[in-house]
């Protein structure tokens, strides 16, 4: 019950983080369904504050502070009276689902918005600038998020390739070379074989980006930046769906700041592209 714990040392606390905890405290079951914003206006305070105070309590945001959070206070209850409910259960109307669904989503980008720092996204973005190529490494759900990537770097001029195999990344890892970046997705940070393939690019001296959840893997300690994605435990609690909101954010961010450096180079190519496309009142437009 460490969280718990550390939310009782009111001593830790400024008077506004003391006025939300004791709020949280004395409303444990209305915590889950709650927001960012809707706890902030309960408590006369502010996102920003919540998430400093989540911070201060050693976790990365609201998401996981509220996993956290009501697993503690299920535990310290007799058993069946669980106070916390999946994102999504049984019990759901239509209705329900589209707005809770909008309010994770939005929860999602607000926390990985949180975690960006400005400094390191402008490094990251001159890494992907200089590359020649940029090879995505994923698996599963999270290579769909690379071909995705791969075709919004294209729309900006960058050649980007996505690698889920583990033949395809163990021998692109080994065929490139420091004119290459890398960007792997991982939500776990514990994928073995995405360790492997780490292992190999930093032997090859390529500047590598990893997405994921936990700084504390070797994962992370193999890649030269980590940038911290939002993330829940279970599938059930819609970890995969939240992570996968806070990756294709940060891959948005990455292309945008690629467009606004070469926006005039960029806007030419797409009227070159669009000529050889068709426009739209054309007769032969291929699309």
């Amino acid at each position: 019950m460490r969280l718990l714990k550390a939310m009782q040392e009111g001593e830790r606390f400024s008077s506004t983080e003391e006025n939300i905890v004791e709020y949280i405290l004395s409303h444990p079951a209305q915590i889950s369904e709650m927001t960012t914003r809707e706890l902030a206006e309960k408590t006369y305070t502010s996102p920003a504050a919540i998430f400093r105070l989540c911070q201060k309590l050693g976790l990365k945001g609201y998401n996981e502070f509220k996993i956290k959070f009501t697993s503690e206070v299920n535990r310290t209850l007799p058993c069946g009276a669980h106070i916390m409910r999946r994102p999504i259960t049984d019990k759901d109307s239509t209705s329900d689902i589209i707005r809770m669904l909008a309010q994770l989503e939005i929860e999602a980008i607000e926390e990985t918005k949180n975690e960006m720092d400005t400094d390191q996204m402008e490094r990251i973005a001159s890494i992907l600038d200089k590359a020649a190529i940029i090879d995505i490494y994923a698996y599963d759900q999270n290579y769909s998020l690379a071909q995705m990537a791969v075709y919004n770097f294209l729309q900006v001029k960058k050649t980007a390739v996505a690698h889920n195999s583990l033949n395809s990344q163990l021998c692109a890892a080994l065929v490139a070379d420091p004119s290459h970046a890398a960007i792997i997705i991982s939500r776990s940070g514990i994928n073995q074989r995405l360790i492997r393939t780490a292992k190999i690019l930093k032997k090859c001296k390529v500047k590598t980006i990893l997405l994921s959840v936990n700084r504390e893997t070797e994962l992370a300690g193999l890649c030269d930046e980590f940038l911290y994605v939002a993330n829940t435990l279970e599938y059930l609690d819609m970890g995969g769906n939240i992570f996968s909101v806070g990756a294709r954010y940060y891959f948005d961010v990455m292309v945008s700041m690629l467009l606004s450096r070469h926006f005039k180079d960029v806007e030419n190519f797409y009227t070159e592209f669009e000529n050889y496309l068709g426009h739209p009142d054309d007769k032969n437009r291929l699309w």
